[in-house]
């Protein structure tokens, strides 16, 4: 597969992640109302990383970001959008507890963060370089934000 269709493919697949998240949070909002907040603005995060993700492709087709090809394949990401959407049907076929809810949450966005998946690009500008570690400090706050949640609502141990 040729650099920029592999570069597509796998902004295709980050923003698929995204859109699963968020579909993900704004059902834990729908089933947890006095969590509505918590899970509506991670909701709204979500859909705007996908909205800053589909943007990519302009930085991909310009030349600015490239796939890194080294750091692994468009396969990485395909793989966590299919565990992404099994969670996703998990979480529409159950009634999860809500700690339940927030591990799964906390799993989803440390998993992203482990898997560095916003890595697998190489910007070719400083402003690209700093763009995309923005984005890995967000999902960094995610997940803070839900390990607080949980340890409030575990209580002290």
């Amino acid at each position: 597969m040729n650099p920029k269709n592999a570069g597509m493919e796998a902004i295709g697949g980050l923003v698929r992640i995204e859109e699963t998240l968020s579909k993900i949070y704004r059902l834990f909002g729908e089933r947890f109302p006095a969590n509505r907040e918590l899970w509506s603005r991670m909701a709204q995060e979500e859909t705007n990383h996908a909205k800053w993700v589909r943007d990519l492709s302009s930085r991909v087709e310009d030349g600015s970001l490239s796939l890194d090809e080294g750091r692994f394949g468009v396969e990485g990401i395909l793989v966590f959008l299919e565990y992404a959407e099994d969670k996703f049907q998990e979480a529409k076929a159950e009634k999860l507890p809500f700690l339940h809810a927030l591990d799964m949450a906390l799993d989803l966005e440390s998993s992203l963060l482990e898997r560095k998946l916003y890595q697998v690009f190489k910007a070719e500008s400083e402003s690209m370089e700093q763009a995309l570690q923005e984005m890995e400090r967000q999902i960094h706050e995610h997940t803070e934000r839900i390990g607080e949640a949980l340890a409030h609502e575990r209580g002290p141990a």
